[in-house]
């Protein structure tokens, strides 16, 4: 969430080289925090019972399953597409920043883009909608892309960020349906290389939405952030018509994974 604030902050009282410092340090950080996750034979047992696999089986379960399954299809085509707009976000924000006369508020844009996503998520942890997954996905892809397309035509920069706190808010529901559907829907023993899978196209999609931006940075930045707002409709459709185009009866969902006994019961 102070990702963007800070790098702005760092870049415009220090340089840009200190700022690209500060975000090789964070990624560095964060690596040393995850090889320090509790990994063991105990995670393993989450995937049920079953015969073992060999490392190439266990790789290519995750594809595969993406694409027998309409339900992990279409949220996993609707939310790359979605990625490619998201991954020029930052670029356009500040972009849009300094042609309003604002140089340095792009970080600020991202910021309250951050924290709207983090209390939507909140939100729909604590107070569950009364709306399926699926309808929730596509609400939220929705919401994104107008809060962004009218952030685009208000130059004010106190609604600016109060859109981009409303395109959080919209954008955090998001993942959290579409994290339900994978869980809801994948395999048992290919749980782990679904998700995997869906956050490396998700990447490597915001890489390309960000590639895109660079190129066409000469564009007015406003013309951006509209094209950026359509994408998020855009991948709306997307996920909807893939939906609808599955065969009668859609996917069946799978039981969800064991939870290992002890750590259940430490849960609250």
């Amino acid at each position: 969430m102070a990702g963007p604030g800070a790098v702005s902050v760092v870049a415009v009282l220090a340089s840009p080289g200190a700022a690209m410092l500060l975000l090789g340090c964070a990624a560095a950080t964060a690596a040393a925090l995850a090889a320090g996750l509790p990994y063991g034979r105990a995670e393993q047992a989450s995937a049920g019972p079953g015969p073992a696999t060999s490392l190439r089986a266990d790789l290519a379960a995750g594809p595969a399953a993406v694409w027998r399954t309409a339900e992990l299809r279409a949220i996993t085509a609707g939310t790359c597409l979605a990625f490619v707009g998201i991954g020029g976000l930052t670029t356009t924000t500040v972009l849009l920043a300094g042609h309003r006369g604002h140089p340095g508020a792009g970080g600020i844009l991202m910021t309250a883009f951050a924290i709207g996503a983090l209390l939507g998520s909140l939100a729909v942890a604590r107070w569950r909608p009364p709306l399926s997954d699926q309808r929730l996905a596509t609400l939220a892809l929705c919401g994104t892309g107008v809060a962004l397309a009218t952030a685009a035509l208000v130059p004010s920069p106190t609604a600016g960020a109060a859109l981009f706190v409303l395109a959080g808010l919209c954008d955090g529901p998001l993942l959290t349906a579409t994290l339900r559907i994978r869980a809801r829907y994948a395999p048992p023993r290919a749980r782990a290389q679904v998700f995997t899978l869906g956050a490396g196209l998700k990447i490597t999609a915001a890489a390309c939405g960000a590639t895109l931006v660079g190129a066409a940075a000469a564009l007015p930045p406003p013309l951006l952030l509209l094209g950026i707002a359509a994408i998020q409709l855009a991948a709306a459709l997307l996920y909807t018509l893939l939906r609808l185009g599955a065969r009668p009866g859609g996917d069946a969902p799978h039981p969800p994974a064991r939870v290992p006994q002890a750590r259940h019961q430490a849960l609250p």
